[in-house]
């Protein structure tokens, strides 16, 4: 189970790609699964009379009041966390997966048990994953205590997967996943993206290695996405690594940026890619 979190300020624009039909209209049965408050929470996937607008409005109602006293919303407000199961995990229930974002929530001090927390849902649109949605401003006015809550999700989802028995990523090895950076958050605003070239690339990465059986397979299916994959290759021409890209993403010069794999999954660097997909007799 993998939590990727981003940051941004606009809670609409992120709602409005959950609830919608998605790149490849992959999509399916968007609605709420849990939230702050899920009588004050209106649910635009299957509510009548609700819409993204509206549940945005309440999302973003402690932020417009601080707006108000301060002149400007808060920066940086929007907190997104998708969770992801490992494919091979039996596909968990609604209630499941409100338990998951609720523990999840605690967890990274959105919402804790003791004092005010912050307001948020939590999406369902595919079988093995949930979306985290919450602006960052508390009853009060005060943004929440939220350090280092990247790596309290995923210790969270690590108790998760050894409490319900599921897929242990990255058990017996270290790893680490990558987050974006303040100045990646405003790029992907700046283009008009719902999420950084990191994260978007960690989902495909995640999504063709589901599609895999070999790495030629891995490869191949980064490529169907439109992903940019550099190899790096030793003195005898073999390959040792690989870089990848988001298309349109470019920097100063007008070239791709590329991200080492290692950097953005160290599940995935290409010695791991390899034995994950080796023939069981083989790893044996």
């Amino acid at each position: 189970m993998i939590p990727d979190v981003s940051r941004g300020n606009g809670i609409r624009p992120l709602l409005a790609y959950l609830y919608g039909p998605g790149r490849r209209e992959e999509h399916v049965d968007p609605h709420l699964v849990a939230a702050w408050d899920l009588h004050g929470a209106p649910d635009p996937g299957r509510q009548p009379g609700a819409s993204v607008s509206r549940l945005a409005d309440r999302l973003d109602q402690h932020a417009r009041l601080r707006a108000a006293e301060l002149g400007a919303v808060p920066p940086n407000r929007v907190w997104h966390c998708s969770v992801r199961a490992a494919p091979e995990d039996p596909a968990l229930s609604d209630e499941q997966w409100a338990q998951v974002a609720r523990r999840i929530v605690r967890a990274t001090g959105l919402a804790p048990d003791q004092g005010p927390g912050c307001r948020w849902v939590a999406v369902r649109h595919a079988v093995h994953h949930i979306h985290l949605a919450a602006v960052t401003v508390l009853p009060t006015g005060a943004r929440p205590a939220m350090h280092r809550d990247a790596m309290r999700a995923q210790a969270e989802c690590r108790a998760i997967e050894a409490e319900w028995g599921l897929r242990r990523v990255g058990l017996g090895e270290r790893t680490s996943t990558s987050y974006p950076t303040t100045a990646e958050i405003i790029k992907a605003e700046r283009q008009g993206w719902d999420e950084t070239s990191r994260v978007w690339l960690q989902q495909q990465m995640r999504q063709a290695l589901e599609e895999a059986t070999t790495v030629d397979d891995y490869a191949s299916a980064l490529a169907a996405r439109g992903v940019l994959v550099r190899w790096r290759t030793d003195a005898q021409g073999a390959a040792v690594g690989y870089s990848l890209a988001r298309p349109g993403d470019t920097g100063g010069s007008g070239a791709p940026v590329f991200f080492a794999a290692g950097r953005l999954d160290s599940t995935l660097t290409l010695p791991r890619l390899r034995r994950a997909l080796a023939p069981a007799a083989d790893r044996l």
